[in-house]
């Protein structure tokens, strides 16, 4: 099995710039509705989410972007791919073969190249959640 710590390194260092605006956490759960199940849960070392400002039924911040180390592959969960499809029409054939589903992309090594593209698709998603009121400063 490939060492996945330096992925999940990496992409947590390139997510973490993104602190300014939204609020970070390693329990999953506090990103789900007010009628989800929230558990107390001890700190996840594999897991680091951003969540952003109050949205309708988030009333612990909507979910911008997260890293998780997995047993296999390392996960990027960026939300605004899903919300705005549009954020990532301009992808890459590489960045899209490592697309699973609407907003995870997943790695099992570090590839600047697609975590700079990767970077410029956050970077948009962050000005749509601004640009929404949905970032907290």
């Amino acid at each position: 099995m490939p060492d996945l710590q330096p992925v999940y390194d990496e992409l947590v260092r390139r997510l973490s710039v993104h602190e300014d605006v939204f609020r970070t956490t390693d329990n999953v759960t506090e990103a789900n509705c007010d009628g989800g199940r929230k558990e107390a849960q001890a700190p996840d070392p594999g897991s680091y989410l951003l969540l952003g400002a109050p949205f309708r039924n988030y009333s612990d911040g909507i979910s911008f972007a997260g890293v998780r180390l997995g047993k296999r592959y390392v996960s990027y969960h960026l939300m605004c791919a899903y919300l705005r499809p549009e954020t990532v029409a301009d992808m890459s054939p590489e960045l899209r073969k490592r697309m699973q589903g609407k907003s995870c992309f997943t790695f099992t090594k570090v590839d600047a190249a697609l975590f700079d593209e990767l970077d410029e698709i956050t970077r948009r998603g962050r000005d749509n959640f601004a640009a929404e009121g949905l970032t907290l400063r």
